[in-house]
């Protein structure tokens, strides 16, 4: 059950483990992509708020350094702060007094922020600046000693290289740890898989080592996911057994009793060729002619038997008219010329008798049953009949002869014959056999000096 690297790569679609490991794959592969672009954009954000509050304070500091001196407004840069902010980036300000006129740093340097806004505070925003991209810091003063509503700006800005940087570098480390992750995740769970799939490979190893013969259930305990599937295999390996048990015993029951007629007829024909012409001569073609007769009738039995066994799994039950099918099978069953006069009754259900059957297996045995009684039962008289109750149909064969002389059921084995001396004994076999496979029952009676053999079939619902 390990998975094997060799598997053509048509199978690796089949295998539990490559399926498994593919879909896990793929989920922390997606995992592992959105978990990182959810790390790209927290360092992001974060190594920007890191750098906007340094940025804010720095732009605080410089407008505490603005004051007036002498009616004109000037400013004292704060060399510190300027220092903290150009440690990192490149940094440029200036100052513009409430006329307008810048009275320190760049004054092409420019801001967008709403005068109102950046009255209650520092406004940051993205800008362009000589042509590098920057964040932009402005905040407006009023001004002391002066009229009033006299409002200074001032304006810082700082370019954004180490702020990215230290976005990448944070993040970097992000992906390596959800990498490093990502690949103890996979290899726990191929070991997880490998653990988890180590009971089918004991059941593929016990099923190995036994031979062709050992149907006998799986040891393993297999886990609760698969128990449903053990289950079945040990249910169709008991099946397989059960028939590889009837199909051996029907071989060798079957070689025995062809073995016997087919010493008859060798032993009669090596009489006749060793007789001179005489009356006796006809008496043993006459021999010849029922040992012949005797053993086309046990091989079509035989054969019958064979296809009921077989039908009794491969065919799919179907809608089953037995009014119908009994009135087709007593018209070719009993033969036009019979060694004495027997009356003939068929008797149909009132209803559609319908049953979910194999038309084919249930009239091989209702001919059997007609021929068994036909042959060693009815002195003159013959009744098929359909009955229905609130469960069943059946079909009934009765016969005025003697009745079985045993144990009826017992004759229901193959090649059993009771006080016939003829015959195959494979009849009520037959009938047995396509009851038990239409889950019904062959059953037995004498009523009213008739005997009486039952065909019953569960009765179809819907």
């Amino acid at each position: 059950m390990d998975w094997d690297t060799s598997l053509p790569r048509r199978d690796l679609g089949l295998s539990l483990h490559v399926r498994i490991i593919a879909v896990l794959s793929a989920v922390l592969g997606g995992g592992a992509i959105l978990l990182g672009l959810a790390a790209w954009q927290s360092t992001s954000l974060a190594a920007q708020q890191a750098y906007d509050r340094l940025l804010a304070g720095g732009t605080i500091q410089i407008a505490e350094n603005v004051y007036v001196q002498g009616n004109v407004v000037t400013v004292d840069p704060p060399v510190a702060a300027i220092s903290t902010l150009a440690a990192y980036d490149m940094v440029f300000y200036k100052v513009i007094d409430p006329r307008g006129v810048v009275v320190a740093g760049y004054e092409d340097l420019t801001s967008l922020a709403n005068s109102e806004a950046i009255r209650r505070g520092v406004v940051i925003e993205d800008g362009q600046y000589q042509g590098r991209k920057v964040r932009i810091a402005t905040l407006a003063k009023q001004i002391e000693h002066a009229s009033p509503g006299s409002w200074a700006t001032i304006v810082v800005a700082q370019t954004v290289n180490a702020r990215g940087a230290l976005a990448r570098d944070l993040a970097t480390k992000a992906f390596l740890v959800i990498g490093a992750m990502s690949v103890l995740a996979l290899l726990a769970v191929g070991f997880a898989v490998r653990f988890a799939l180590k009971p089918l490979a004991q059941i593929e190893q016990e099923i190995t080592r036994r031979r062709p013969e050992d149907l006998r259930p799986i040891q393993a305990r297999p886990p609760v996911e698969i128990r449903n599937l053990v289950h079945a295999i040990d249910d169709f390996m008991r099946r397989l057994s059960e028939r590889m048990a009837t199909t051996q015993r029907f071989i060798a029951d079957a070689a025995h009793q062809i073995r016997t007629p087919l010493a008859a007829l060798d032993a009669q024909v090596e009489i006749l060729s060793s007789m001179q012409p005489s009356g006796r001569r006809q008496e043993t073609v006459g021999r010849i002619r029922e040992r012949t007769t005797e053993l086309g009738r046990l091989t079509g039995q035989l054969l019958d038997h064979a296809m009921v066994i077989h039908r009794a799994d491969a065919t799919t039950l179907a809608p089953v008219d037995l009014n119908a099918l009994a009135k087709t099978v007593l018209a070719t069953a009993v033969p036009l010329a019979l060694p004495r006069e027997v009356e003939v009754v068929f008797k149909p259900a009132d209803a559609p008798a319908i049953v979910d059957g194999d038309a084919v297996s249930i009239r091989e045995a209702l001919a059997n049953l007609i021929d068994n009684a036909l042959t060693h039962g009815a002195r003159s008289q013959l009744v098929v009949a359909i009955s229905i109750d609130a469960a069943t149909v059946s079909i009934d064969v009765l016969d005025d002869g003697d009745g079985f002389g045993s144990n009826p059921l017992d004759l229901a084995r193959p090649f059993a014959k009771g006080l016939a001396s003829h015959g195959s004994g494979l009849g009520l076999a037959i009938a047995a056999d396509v009851a038990k496979a239409h889950h019904g029952a062959l059953l037995f009676d004498r009523d009213d000096g008739m005997t009486r053999v039952r065909l019953q079939f569960n009765r179809r619902t819907g």
